[in-house]
């Protein structure tokens, strides 16, 4: 069976004939594909991980328009590294490692307790006794595990807050850094690369890696092509030919979450309907649905 459909990757063609509900349910599911700037970024965390603990420890702002892979990279890098996330990859590995990173998302609240709240229960600790600090306890907790870097997801959500507890939460990070001599990566768009730079002493302290809008060149025409070998279809879609590539392109925003949703939403339909491959009329049609609020599926 796993030679009958070549256009697939080998453990993607166990798949198709399997129900619509599987199907559909893998269509669904977050998937990685590293494309140039993703594993471009992939790199430079790895980079930053494995740097010698020092005085002023390596940090770094992954910048991007929102849908655009951020967080994707950060889940992906993190579950590489013992982070309780998982995303599935076609050759990665498998089982529990060490806690070497931990991952949290940046509170929109004001309340720093909050923040100390998130990394204890991304690294499933109880929380402290009401009498003890939790900074202080957090901290200990990071520094018995040996902790090796922390990141922070939507890194903008502070513009939300006061003038007063944005410069907060950035003394704060630069403490925890020196602190614990902990690398820091953040994520955000281009409103947490500015404030950032409210603080200079907090901002030279984050090295920008810009994640760069698409544009229709022979790298998406690689990530489409890429992408379509994971669609459990019995025939090949052919994507990345001129009008669908076009197409997606123009429905995309130059942005990496838009154009899988669209082809999910394509294909979710072509299974559906019992079709045999995603043609250009439901790639049309699925770009013509309401887009918006959903967690970007994957890639990237």
């Amino acid at each position: 069976m796993s030679e009958r459909y070549p256009h697939l990757q080998p453990d993607v063609r166990l798949l198709v004939e399997r129900s619509r509900q599987e199907r559909i349910a893998f269509v669904q599911s977050d998937q990685w594909i590293g494309y140039p700037a993703a594993t471009a970024a992939m790199d430079r965390l790895e980079s930053i991980l494995h740097h010698a603990r020092a005085r002023r420890m390596e940090n770094c702002l992954l910048i991007g328009d929102s849908n655009n892979g951020k967080s994707t990279i950060l889940e992906t890098f993190a579950a590489r590294h013992g982070d309780p996330v998982r995303l599935r990859e076609p050759d990665g590995p498998t089982g529990h490692r060490p806690l070497s990173v931990v991952l949290i998302e940046m509170p929109k609240e004001a309340n720093e307790a909050l923040f100390w709240e998130a990394i204890l229960e991304r690294m499933r600790c109880a929380p402290p006794r009401r009498s003890e600090n939790l900074m202080r306890y957090t901290c200990a907790i990071l520094d018995q595990l040996a902790v090796r870097m922390l990141m922070i997801d939507e890194l903008h959500n502070i513009t939300r807050l006061p003038p007063r507890a944005q410069r907060d939460r950035l003394l704060l990070l630069k403490s925890l850094s020196n602190r614990l001599r902990l690398p820091i990566v953040a994520a955000g768009t281009r409103d947490a690369e500015a404030a950032l730079k409210t603080d200079e002493q907090t901002a030279n302290r984050f090295e920008p890696f810009v994640l760069p809008r698409w544009r229709l060149n022979q790298e998406f025409r690689s990530f489409v092509a890429s992408y379509e070998r994971l669609l459990p279809m019995p025939e090949p879609s052919n994507l990345a030919d001129k009008e669908p590539l076009t197409a997606l392109f123009n429905v995309s925003e130059g942005t990496v979450g838009r154009v899988v949703r669209v082809i999910q939403r394509a294909t979710e339909t072509a299974i559906e309907a019992g079709k045999p491959r995603v043609d250009l009329g439901l790639i049309e049609a699925a770009s013509r649905l309401p887009y918006g609020g959903e967690r970007r599926r994957a890639a990237g």
